[in-house]
């Protein structure tokens, strides 16, 4: 494990405590939230204050978080936050079921996958995969947002694919289709990865299997968690739905952690 720096840590302890108090504070209020010593404190705080962290008040003499710091917290994109939020789930999920998983979004084009574990995964499955847009129409996680998402941005996504001269807008005109495979996913609760539709280049030709689950807060999704597989590590059926009662209380806890930290 790399080894921490003691005094960054206590800095940003002393930046977290004042976050957390209800108005601006005093040394004797951050010595009993952080147990530091007081000159040590005051040390830390001079600090603070001339990288333009905090400052101490002219009237009252308590300290504040500087606006710095509303200014960093603008540049933080909610997509990273998810991310953040996510990684420890799909780590630990790594660790229980070896294949890699990934949390996708929406972001107004289609599905981003915005985190993963697959570097972690000791199975080379497609590992650059930050930043793909996997089909609407044929993937795991597109079927399981479309499923789940409101009808009227599902409307439009389906608009959108319609006026495209290829074969996701062929399957967007074909309201039957529509119908059918979003019935299946909600029936199911998962959505499940078209067998025909290629796969990102790899390291083997083995086929894969995918599936998503979708993470819902406020009665509208807001993510996907999906899991990968070689076809040929399992041959018995029903190895979806065994895998999905291992996932379901996975994305039950990231929409928990989504609502707490206002991820939606």
């Amino acid at each position: 494990m790399t080894k921490q720096i003691r005094a960054l840590a206590r800095g940003l302890t002393v930046v977290n405590a004042i976050n957390a108090a209800p108005g601006p504070v005093s040394l004797g209020d951050l010595h009993k939230a952080t147990g530091i010593d007081r000159a040590t404190l005051l040390r830390i705080l001079a600090t603070l204050d001339q990288e333009g962290w905090i400052f101490r008040g002219m009237g009252d003499r308590l300290y504040r978080l500087a606006y710095k710091l509303h200014e960093l917290g603008e540049q933080v994109h909610i997509h990273d936050a998810i991310a953040q939020i996510a990684a420890p789930v799909l780590e630990q999920l790594q660790q229980e079921l070896h294949w890699p998983c990934d949390i996708s979004v929406f972001d107004g084009e289609g599905m981003a996958i915005i985190e993963t574990s697959r570097s972690r995964s000791p199975f080379v499955l497609n590992r650059e995969v930050i930043g793909y847009r996997p089909s609407m129409l044929k993937s795991a996680i597109g079927r399981a947002y479309l499923a789940y998402c409101d009808p009227r941005r599902r409307e439009s996504i389906l608009r959108r694919a319609r006026s495209q001269d290829n074969e996701e807008g062929r399957l967007a005109a074909d309201s039957a289709y529509i119908e059918r495979t979003l019935q299946d996913v909600r029936n199911r609760g998962f959505g499940m990865r078209d067998s025909s539709l290629m796969s990102l280049p790899a390291d083997t030709l083995e086929e894969f299997s995918a599936m998503a689950l979708p993470i819902i807060v406020q009665d509208d999704i807001q993510a996907c968690l999906s899991f990968v597989w070689m076809k040929s590590a399992y041959t018995s059926p029903g190895i979806e739905d065994a895998f999905y009662q291992q996932l379901k209380p996975r994305a039950d806890t990231l929409a928990e952690l989504f609502e707490e930290n206002g991820l939606y």
